[in-house]
C-alpha cells in the first residue's frame, strides 16, 4: 500500500494498481529522443504486474496500529512480504518468461541499490541475500533460454534487457511519484527531491519530483525528468519519455479521515471507503 497524509485525511493506493498505472505508461514510452525498448511486450507485461505479490497484503490491508492506518509497503518487514512477492514474481514469469525474468531483475534490484541505478549498498538480509541468490540464477537461466530461441548477438540481446529493465525502473519511479503526490496541489518551489529518496514520507515534502536516471537507449545517456504539477490535475514531465504528447490516467484510491482509528476499524472503514481516482493528465514540460 502506498499511503500519502494529505491535507484531508490520507490515501491509499494499492501497489499492483501502481502497478497498472506503470503499464499503461509502458505501452507509450517512446519518441525521438526516448528509444522504445525492444523488448517492449515483455515489458509492458513486467510493469503491469511487477508488484502483482502485493496484492495478498494490500487486499487484507497490513496495518499499522501506532499510526491507526493501513502500513505503508516501506512499514512492513522482509518476512511478511517476501513469500507474497515471490509468488507474485512466480505468476508474472507463468505469463511470460521474459516479463517474469524482468520483474526478478526488479524485485533481486530492490535489495542492491536498483543494480547501480540508485547507488546505494546491498541490503545487508538474510532474506534479502536468498532472494538475491536464488532470483539471479533464474534469471540468467531464463535469459538463456530465451536467447537460444530468438538468436542473434549475446551481448545485444543482453543490452535490450538491461535497457528495459532501466526504462521498468523509471516506469516503476514515475507511478509511485503519482501515487504519492496529490494531483490537486500544484508545486511549492523548493529544491527538486529524488523520488527513491521520499519513498517511505507518509507527508510528501515540497519541490519537484526528480526520476533519476531514465535511459535514452541501450547502454546509452541516461537522464533525470523532472515531475511538476502546474495546476490542480495537471503535471509535466521534463524531459519528455513518451510518445503521446499528453496523457489521461486514473489511479484507484482510496482516502481515510487523518484521525488514527483502532485496527479492526481502520480495516473496515478501508473496505467500506469508495474507490475515488486520482486523476492525472501529464504533458510535456518547457522545451
Amino acid at each position: 500500500m502506498i499511503v500519502s497524509k494529505r491535507e484531508n485525511g490520507f490515501t491509499f493506493v494499492p501497489q499492483y494498481e501502481h502497478g497498472a498505472l506503470a503499464g499503461e505508461l509502458a505501452a507509450r514510452w517512446g519518441n525521438e529522443r526516448f528509444a522504445a525498448p525492444a523488448l517492449a511486450p515483455a515489458l509492458r507485461i513486467a510493469a503491469a504486474h511487477h508488484d502483482d505479490g502485493w496484492r495478498e497484503l494490500d487486499d487484507l490491508p497490513a496495518y499499522n496500529s501506532e499510526a491507526g492506518r493501513p502500513a505503508h509497503f516501506l512499514e512492513l518487514p522482509l518476512e511478511r512480504t517476501v513469500p507474497p512477492y515471490g509468488r507474485g514474481v512466480d505468476s508474472v514469469f507463468a505469463r511470460e518468461p521474459l516479463a517474469g525474468a524482468l520483474v526478478a531483475m526488479h524485485w533481486t534490484g530492490l535489495y542492491w541499490g536498483r543494480w547501480g541505478l540508485q547507488g546505494s549498498e546491498p541490503l545487508a538480509h538474510p532474506l534479502a541475500e536468498e532472494v538475491v541468490a536464488e532470483r539471479e540464477r533464474q534469471r540468467v537461466e531464463t535469459l538463456l533460454a530465451v536467447w537460444r530461441r530468438v538468436g542473434g548477438l549475446r551481448s545485444e540481446f543482453e543490452a535490450q534487457v538491461w535497457h528495459a529493465y532501466e526504462v521498468l525502473q523509471a516506469l516503476d519511479v514515475i507511478s509511485l511519484a503519482l501515487s504519492s503526490l496529490d494531483p490537486s496541489r500544484p508545486t511549492a518551489a523548493g529544491e527538486p527531491v529524488a523520488v527513491p529518496s521520499v519513498l517511505g514520507a507518509i507527508e510528501q515534502p515540497p519541490g519537484p519530483r526528480l526520476v533519476p536516471d531514465a535511459p535514452t537507449a541501450p547502454l546509452g545517456q541516461r537522464l533525470d525528468l523532472t515531475l511538476v504539477v502546474v495546476e490542480p490535475g495537471v503535471g509535466t514531465i521534463d524531459p519528455w519519455p513518451f510518445a503521446a504528447e499528453r496523457l489521461e490516467l486514473a489511479l484507484p484510491a482510496r482516502a481515510l479521515p487523518g484521525d488514527g482509528l483502532p485496527e479492526a476499524e481502520g480495516v473496515a472503514a478501508y473496505r467500506a471507503a469508495p474507490v475515488t481516482p486520482l486523476a492525472w493528465t501529464l504533458v510535456p514540460g518547457a522545451r
